[in-house]
């Protein structure tokens, strides 16, 4: 169970590199003191993207044969 917790959190490299890119494309390179924030903004950025988009795309499934051939009414 632990091994598995530890596989969900892991991230890409390249998510690394990129957030790294864009620390010194706004002017922060890696002698500040602040580029570790910066780059560590930017990567929990991108996975906050990532779980935004993974919810979205779980709300929006397709409807079974059922539902497609049924149609739905409201009774009021």
């Amino acid at each position: 169970m632990a091994g598995l917790t530890l596989c969900g959190c892991a991230v890409d490299p390249s998510v690394y590199a990129e957030a790294n890119f864009d620390c010194q494309a706004v002017g922060i390179t890696e002698r500040d003191p602040q580029f570790a924030t910066c780059s560590e903004a930017y990567s929990r950025q991108h996975l906050e993207d990532q779980i935004e988009k993974s919810y979205r795309n779980a709300l929006r499934r397709t409807p079974t044969d059922v539902e497609r051939r049924l149609p739905h009414q409201d009774v009021y």
